[in-house]
C-alpha cells in the first residue's frame, strides 16, 4: 500500500507485472535446469517423471529463496529495480516539491474554519481578526499566511473525503491522516495559547514587536511540518488516484495551488517496439524447416526471442534515461557527449550479454547450434547489436536536443531511415560473423538459405526504422517539454524548477 498510493497507477502495475514476469521467467528456467539435471542423472527415466520432481523442487526453492543470504540480496535488488521503474519514491517527492514551490491561493473556507476553531479554544474574535490581518500587529504576515494555508489544506482534505473515488486512498492512508489530525488539533491549541499571551502580557512598544516575532516563529514552526505532510498526501492522492495530467492539475488547483506538471515519458512506443522485436525474432522460425541437430523447439525459440526483446528494451533504456536524469549524458552547445556513448554503450552491451548468455545456458537448444556448445561466444556476438542500438539512438536524440526545435515530428523519417540502415547493416555483419565463428569452433553451419538471411536483415531494417522513428522524437519531446516547464513563467511568475518558493513565507525580524 505504501508503494501503490505513492506512484502513478499505470507505473505501479507496470512494475508489478515486470517483477512477476521476471519471477515467472526465472521459475521456468529453473524448472528446465532441474529437469535437465535429473535427465542427465537418470537418462532412462521418463520426461514426465523428471517434471514431477523438478516442479515441486523449484516451487520449494522459490519459497525458501527470500530467506537465503545470497538469494535474498538478489530478490531485494530486483524489488529495488522495480520500485525504480515505478519511480518510487522519486515521483511523489518530485510532485511534493513542485507543490511546495507553487503559489497558493487560500480557499474561502479556510478563514471561517480557523476563526471557528480558535474561538472554540477561547480566543476572542477580534484578536483572531487582528492576527490574520497581515499587519504585523499580533502575528507577522508570514506566520498568518502559513496558518491559513494549513487550515486551507485541512478543509480541502475534509471535502475530498466525500469523494468516493478517493475512498481507497483514505483507507490506505488512515494512520497518516489520523496523525495529521492530531497534529492539527495540537497546532490549534498551542496557537490559541500563544495568541492569548499577547493580551495577558503587558510590554513596551519595542518589546511588543519582539513578542510578535517570537509568537510568529512559534506558530510557524508548529505549522511547517503539518503543511509538508499535507502537501505529500496531496501529491500521493494526485499520482495514485487521478490518471490524466489535466485532471491532476485540476485536483491540485482545488486545493489552491497553481502548478505545472512535467510530461510523463510514454510507454506506448516501448510496447510497440518490444512486441515488434519479439515477432521479428520469432518470424524466421516459421520459414525454417530444420531438423536433426538444428531443430528449434517452440520453447527455445520463444524464450530466446523474449530474451532478445528484453535486451533491446534495456539498450533503449540506456540510450534515453541517462539524458533525462544526468548532465553527463546530455549534449552541450559545442559537442556531443562522446564519453557517455562509451560508458552506456558498454553497460548496455554487458547487461544484454548477461541476459542472452543466461538464456542460452538454460533453455534446451539443439546440439548443432553455436549457442548450445559455446553460449558465451554466441551471446557476446549477438549482443553487439544492442551496443550499436544504444549508441546510435543516443546520437540521434542528441542531434535533436542540440537543434532546440519545437516541432518534434520533424525529421522522424530521417531518423527512422538512418537507424534502419544501421540495424540492417549490423545484422548483416552479425550473420556473417555468426557463420565464421561457427566454422571457427569446428561446427557445421546451419542449412539456411541466403534468401532467409536476406529476409532477416530486412526485418531488422524494419525494426530499426520503427525505433528511429519513435524513440528519439518521443524522448526529445519529453525532455524538452519538462525543460520548458521548469523555465516557464506562464502562471503568475511560477518558475517551477529553480525559483524561490512563493508558498514558503519566512518570518524575518
Amino acid at each position: 500500500m505504501e508503494i501503490r498510493y505513492g506512484v502513478n497507477r499505470d507505473r505501479y502495475y507496470f512494475g508489478v507485472l515486470a517483477y512477476v514476469a521476471i519471477a515467472l521467467v526465472f521459475y521456468v528456467f529453473l524448472v528446465i535446469g532441474v529437469h535437465s539435471l535429473i535427465t542427465s542423472l537418470r537418462p532412462h527415466a521418463e520426461p514426465e517423471a523428471g517434471l514431477l520432481v523438478a516442479i515441486p523442487a523449484t516451487m520449494a526453492f522459490m519459497v525458501v529463496a527470500p530467506h537465503l543470504p545470497l538469494a535474498r540480496r538478489v530478490i531485494n535488488f530486483l524489488r529495488t529495480m522495480m520500485q525504480t521503474l515505478a519511480r518510487y519514491p522519486q515521483a511523489v517527492e518530485t510532485v511534493t516539491a513542485a507543490i511546495a514551490r507553487s503559489p497558493i491561493r487560500v480557499t474561502e473556507r479556510a478563514k471561517p474554519e480557523l476563526q471557528r476553531e480558535l474561538e472554540g479554544y477561547g480566543v476572542p474574535a477580534r484578536l483572531i481578526e487582528k492576527a490574520l490581518n497581515h499587519d504585523d500587529e499580533v502575528l507577522a504576515a508570514g506566520a498568518a499566511t502559513m496558518i491559513k494555508q494549513v487550515a486551507s489544506l485541512h478543509t480541502s482534505f475534509v471535502e475530498l473525503r466525500g469523494n468516493k473515488r478517493f475512498a481507497r486512498f483514505f483507507r490506505a492512508r488512515k494512520a497518516a491522516f489520523d496523525e495529521m489530525e492530531r497534529q492539527y488539533r495540537r497546532m490549534l491549541r498551542r496557537s490559541a495559547r500563544a495568541l492569548l499571551l499577547t493580551e495577558d502580557i503587558m510590554v513596551s512598544d519595542v518589546d511588543a514587536q519582539e513578542l510578535v516575532l517570537e509568537i510568529s516563529d512559534f506558530i510557524a514552526e508548529e505549522c511547517e511540518d503539518l503543511r509538508v505532510a499535507y502537501q505529500r498526501r496531496l501529491a500521493e492522492a494526485t499520482l495514485s488516484v487521478v490518471d490524466r495530467r489535466d485532471s491532476r492539475i485540476e485536483l491540485i488547483a482545488s486545493f489552491g495551488y497553481q502548478i505545472v506538471f512535467p510530461q510523463a515519458l510514454p510507454f506506448a512506443p516501448l510496447v510497440i517496439i518490444f512486441v515488434l522485436d519479439f515477432v521479428i525474432s520469432v518470424a524466421p522460425l516459421f520459414f525454417l524447416h530444420l531438423g536433426g541437430k538444428f531443430a528449434v523447439s517452440s520453447l527455445a525459440g520463444g524464450l530466446s526471442s523474449l530474451a532478445h526483446a528484453v535486451a533491446l528494451m534495456i539498450s533503449i533504456f540506456f540510450a534515453v534515461y541517462p539524458k533525462a536524469s544526468t548532465n553527463f549524458a546530455r549534449p552541450s552547445l559545442y559537442a556531443l557527449p562522446w564519453r557517455s556513448y562509451v560508458v552506456f554503450g558498454v553497460v548496455s552491451y554487458s547487461v544484454a550479454n548477461l541476459v542472452l548468455f543466461t538464456t542460452y545456458s538454460i533453455i534446451p537448444i539443439a546440439e548443432g547450434w553455436l549457442a548450445k556448445s559455446h553460449p558465451f561466444a554466441a551471446s557476446s556476438l549477438f549482443s553487439l547489436i544492442f551496443l550499436v542500438n544504444t549508441v546510435v539512438l543516443s546520437i540521434l536524440l542528441d542531434v535533436r536536443l542540440r537543434a532546440d526545435g519545437l516541432d518534434y515530428h520533424e525529421a522522424r523519417l530521417r531518423d527512422g531511415g538512418t537507424h534502419a540502415v544501421v540495424m540492417a547493416s549490423v545484422m548483416f555483419c552479425l550473420l556473417i560473423g555468426f557463420t565464421l565463428v561457427t566454422v571457427h569452433y569446428g561446427l557445421d553451419a546451419p542449412p539456411i538459405s541466403w534468401s532467409v538471411y536476406t529476409f532477416i536483415v530486412a526485418l531488422f531494417g524494419v525494426l530499426g526504422f520503427v525505433m528511429g522513428y519513435l524513440v528519439p522524437s518521443t524522448a526529445e519531446a519529453y525532455i524538452e517539454a519538462n525543460k520548458l516547464m521548469r523555465k516557464s513563467s506562464a502562471l503568475d511568475g511560477n518558475l517551477l524548477g529553480w525559483a524561490a518558493p512563493a508558498s514558503q513565507p519566512r518570518v524575518k525580524p
